[in-house]
């Protein structure tokens, strides 16, 4: 079965396969046609529709079920009968090869388990999937040895138990040995229990009993399992996994050879000849010089960060100080008066003389923007102004000294 062959690119591989391989039965994967057809036909009624034609045994069955997307859309009708029906439905599988899959589950499975090692180096990839053929093939043994003397397969089983809870509703009527006819109001089909076919065509293409035949069998009083495939045989799967594939001893146990050893896989990164991304714009923004890249304010609200308002900021704030700068303005340095401090004249020296009452400027500071650029300029010129006074009253003690 091929998979993903709608592909432009891969096209040409059904082609190279009919050529190279004209005796075997090519399909298509039923999941991949409708991945392409739902692109312009989306819907729950088309996947209906779509899976029902896909899984119908009968020509009439899919052509009934191909009319109904052609009442609707008839560009979807076209466009499906273009992906060549007779590969992915079931009403043109050949018969007698006990398969009916129109979907390529199998490889799917397959690839969904060496995902992870499908991407490690060669010789690491082969022996993850020869341990991992080898466990399965052991398991899938002892299986089949815990069937004990089931004549056919236990999935078998089951579909077939489920066939007899539908087969009552079916009628039978006699025809001639061995041949009968099986209907449900307008629907009938003809069932040879002699050749194993039936009307419906999914006996043949499976090799399963079908409804149809399950109640042909029930009302002879026979045994459904007889007239399953022997490809469903407990004794044919123990066949197919009777062969085991032998354990191998690790890389350091290997004979050495003469051949070139496998090279190591490439670093990521840049390699030599590898071409460069994005070098060239970073090597034009180097040589331009630092750019400054801004934020377009168009749809920011504006809040100002000293009365909390909206629509102005601190520059246009009518409330600010006006000892405070803006953000936008300079912060100029601050001119200290000289002071001038006269000497005391005192009478008395035994007579104590007064402190000198000096202002605290720190404990006035204006309340202030938590803005940390601006108190520490304010500070500043604070500190500064207490050194002038500090030096003043020292000269005053020392005149009184």
């Amino acid at each position: 079965m091929l998979c993903g062959v709608n592909r432009p690119d891969r096209r040409g591989l059904v082609e190279a396969v009919k050529e190279r391989v004209p005796a075997a039965e090519h399909k298509q994967c039923a999941r991949h046609i409708y991945a392409s057809f739902k692109k312009r036909s989306k819907g729950k009624q088309y996947r209906k529709l779509f899976w029902a034609a896909a899984a119908s045994t009968t020509q009439p069955k899919f052509e009934a079920e191909t009319n109904s997307i052609k009442t609707i859309d008839r560009l979807a009708y076209e466009h499906l009968m273009e992906r060549d029906p007779k590969s992915w439905c079931r009403a043109f599988f050949e018969v007698d090869r006990a398969c009916d899959a129109c979907e390529n589950d199998m490889s799917e499975i397959f690839n969904s388990v060496i995902d992870l090692d499908r991407k490690r180096p060669l010789l690491t990839m082969l022996e993850e999937i020869q341990i991992y053929a080898m466990e399965k093939m052991y398991k899938m043994l002892l299986e089949g040895q815990s069937w004990g003397s089931l004549k056919i397969c236990l999935s078998i089983r089951l579909k077939i138990s489920k066939l007899k809870k539908q087969q009552k509703f079916w009628g039978v009527i006699l025809s001639r040995i061995q041949k009968y006819k099986v209907r449900i109001g307008n629907d009938g089909y003809a069932v040879d229990l002699n050749n194993n076919t039936c009307g419906c065509r999914s006996w043949q293409v499976l090799g399963i009993l079908c409804v149809h035949a399950v109640a042909t069998i029930s009302y002879l009083n026979k045994n459904a399992e007889d007239y399953v495939a022997p490809w469903f045989y407990t004794t044919m799967v123990l066949t197919c996994y009777n062969h085991t594939i032998n354990p191998l001893n690790g890389s350091s146990m290997w004979l050495e050879v003469s051949y070139m050893k496998p090279l190591p896989p490439q670093k990521e990164g840049y390699q030599e000849g590898q071409p460069l991304k994005g070098k060239g714009d970073q090597f034009e923004r180097e040589s331009k010089g630092k750019t400054r890249h801004t934020i377009s304010k168009a749809s920011a609200i504006m809040r100002c960060t000293i009365c909390r308002e909206k629509g102005h900021n601190r520059s246009t704030c009518p409330t600010r100080p006006e000892d405070v700068a803006s953000t936008s303005s300079t912060v100029e340095p601050v001119q200290v008066e000289q002071v001038q401090v006269d000497p005391i004249q005192v009478d008395d020296p035994a007579q104590p003389v007064d402190d000198v009452q000096v202002d605290d400027p720190v404990n006035d500071v204006p309340t202030q923007p938590d803005m940390k650029i601006l108190r520490k300029n304010y500070q500043d010129r604070v500190e500064r102004e207490v050194l002038k006074k500090e030096g003043s009253s020292d000269h005053h003690q020392m005149v009184l000294d």
